[in-house]
């Protein structure tokens, strides 16, 4: 069960308690209102149920004169004791509101001592979670097609996606697609480096092999994966970007299939500069009810559209060109994984960070990614990024399907010329079961010693024929 619905099921229980504690005080109010004793006038009293008196003659009935105008008429005294219940009446319901009142309140200060508890828990797991860098081996003729880099994407939400429960407890862990280019043994070295929690390693190693064969996470052949040793150092300038319009619109456009993927530019822009830099794609997964959010997002707007050209005012809606582009579009983005999606920028000054932002920003659809600015949180980002620690309150500009997420992310070809990236070129082709392995095969028994005349000889022939 999600952080949400336990919420809204301690809120019913809470408001159902308080509406049987009301129900309750005006059942004792109309309890205390008709009392089952007679009410004493006079001097007489109370007649309580249960107890017998002697019988009394039946008294006779009298005409009644009709009272004129003139005379006042005689009705009976109200009892004093009369103001003395409605009084207690009235303080009674005015307790029971109150009490009603308090336990409310204390409802509500306990559930959000309970949110500020799982606020405060999940913050500490952010800082202290433990994640590693982990270099992707690229191979010299892989190329996934477009539904199966969607397939992947999809396969990565399900591995790093965290349970309503722990997710609530803990957070949610991130996975990152870092582009280094730095300084290697034979000059300047770019890599694609993929950050991720040290556990989920070999399942995400298995749905990146889904899409691309012949990449390897984190190792060369079949050894267990490694983290790249170092840590990466504070830059002297970042730069953030998200969404420009609404999460509707997707960064994808129509022929997305038919170009190279954007990471190739990138990286020419990366080793154009001959200095190091960092391209970091983060996404996080979003929870579940945040896809039917996004549907429900998407009809809001469709309906405004059709308001628009059925209320005479001068638009197109949906009749127009444009905006049934975009919305056939937006269409494939729906039922889909969202992410949150945090791109970062890192180098050592403000130029080499806007010559990059500008491969970064090249490739668009209906959307693009914006610059976000940062004049006040400049240096905090700056020491947040070797730790990979992305906003609290995430925007929902940054949301992402994972239908962008695929095209956007997709690795470089083998025709891309002019980087100076590591390549595997031998093709991950596994034995099959049938073969023989080397503690299958029986031992070889050692040749016997020979004497010290024959070894002689023997040497002697060998010699000869050299």
């Amino acid at each position: 069960m999600s952080a949400l619905r336990i919420l809204l099921v301690v809120l019913l229980f809470s408001g159902g308690l308080g509406g049987s504690l009301l129900f309750a005080s005006k059942a004792v109010n109309s309890l205390h209102a008709s009392p089952p004793w007679r009410t004493p006038t006079g001097g007489e009293h109370p007649e309580r149920p249960g107890t017998k008196h002697p019988a009394r003659p039946r008294p006779t009935r009298k005409r009644t004169q009709a009272t004129r105008p003139g005379t006042p008429s005689k009705t009976p005294a109200a009892h004093p004791s009369a103001g003395h219940d409605d009084e207690f009446l009235h303080l009674s319901g005015i307790r029971l509101a109150l009490l009603v009142a308090i336990g409310l309140a204390l409802g509500v200060l306990r559930i959000g001592g309970v949110r500020v508890a799982l606020g405060i828990r999940r913050v500490r797991h952010r800082s202290r979670r433990t994640y590693a860098l982990y270099e992707l081996h690229l191979s010299t003729h892989d190329e996934a097609k477009p539904q199966d880099l969607e397939d992947m994407v999809e396969s990565i939400a399900n591995v790093i996606h965290a349970f309503p429960g722990d997710r609530a407890r803990s957070g949610q862990p991130f996975v990152a697609l870092e582009l280094i280019c730095g300084a290697g043994q034979d000059g300047m070295e770019w890599s694609i480096n993929l950050r991720c929690e040290p556990g989920s390693v070999r399942a995400l190693d298995a749905a990146i092999s889904a899409a691309y064969p012949d990449v390897r996470l984190g190792r060369r052949h079949a050894e267990a994966p490694l983290p790249r040793p170092g840590r990466l150092r504070v830059p002297g300038y970042v730069m953030r970007f998200r969404k420009e319009r609404s999460f509707v619109y997707p960064l994808v456009a129509p022929d997305e299939a038919l170009a190279s993927p954007p990471l190739e530019q990138i990286a020419l822009a990366q080793v154009s500069l001959q200095a190091p830099s960092v391209v970091r794609f983060q996404l996080t997964p979003t929870p579940s009810f945040f896809e039917e959010l996004a549907r429900k997002h998407y009809k809001r707007h469709e309906n405004k559209l059709v308001r628009q050209e059925r209320w005479g005012l001068p638009e197109g809606g949906l009749w127009s060109t444009l905006n049934r582009a975009e919305m056939g579009n937006a269409q494939r983005t729906q039922n889909r994984s969202l992410f949150w999606l945090e791109v970062v920028v890192a180098a050592d000054s403000a130029q080499a960070c806007k010559t990059l932002a500008a491969a970064v920003q090249a490739r668009r659809g209906e959307n693009r990614l914006h610059r976000r600015w940062m004049h006040v949180r400049q240096n905090l980002y700056r020491r947040r990024f070797p730790h990979a620690l992305g906003p609290l309150l995430p925007s929902f500009r940054s949301l992402i399907s994972a239908a962008e997420a695929a095209h956007l992310l997709a690795l470089p070809s083998a025709r891309m010329k002019g980087v100076p990236v590591r390549r595997l070129t031998l093709p991950r082709i596994p034995a099959p079961p049938e073969a023989m392995h080397s503690t299958e095969l029986d031992t070889v028994p050692a040749p016997p010693e020979r004497s010290g005349t024959a070894a002689a000889s023997h040497a002697g022939h060998e010699h000869a024929r050299s």
